[in-house]
């Protein structure tokens, strides 16, 4: 499922070493610490195919999923995560109020 996927890609560990860049010389990566991210957001398609059908947006407001389907704004009890085309995240150590 794609929740398992999120979790297994935030318990990866936060990789630190050096590599050679393509004029050769070393490049240092930094690390900032184990970045965790939550899934804040994604674009769906609702329609037969890409050629029919529209996209709609999907937003994790106050623990709430809230879709936005033109002028329409309503709550989703069960959103399409697996569906999407467009995901949105938001590292948990940075700040945003919110989310």
């Amino acid at each position: 499922s794609l929740d398992a996927d999120i979790a297994a890609l935030a318990a990866a560990p936060a990789a630190a070493s050096s590599s050679s860049s393509p004029s050769g010389s070393d490049v240092q990566v930094v690390s900032d610490g184990q970045g965790v991210y939550d899934l804040i957001g994604f674009v769906s398609h609702i329609g037969p195919n890409t050629g029919s059908g529209h996209y709609v947006c999907h937003l994790k407001k106050d623990g709430k999923w809230v879709i936005f389907n033109d002028d329409k704004v309503a709550l989703s009890v069960k959103p399409p995560k697996t569906k999407g085309f467009l995901y949105l995240f938001v590292r948990r150590d940075g700040g945003v109020e919110g989310w």
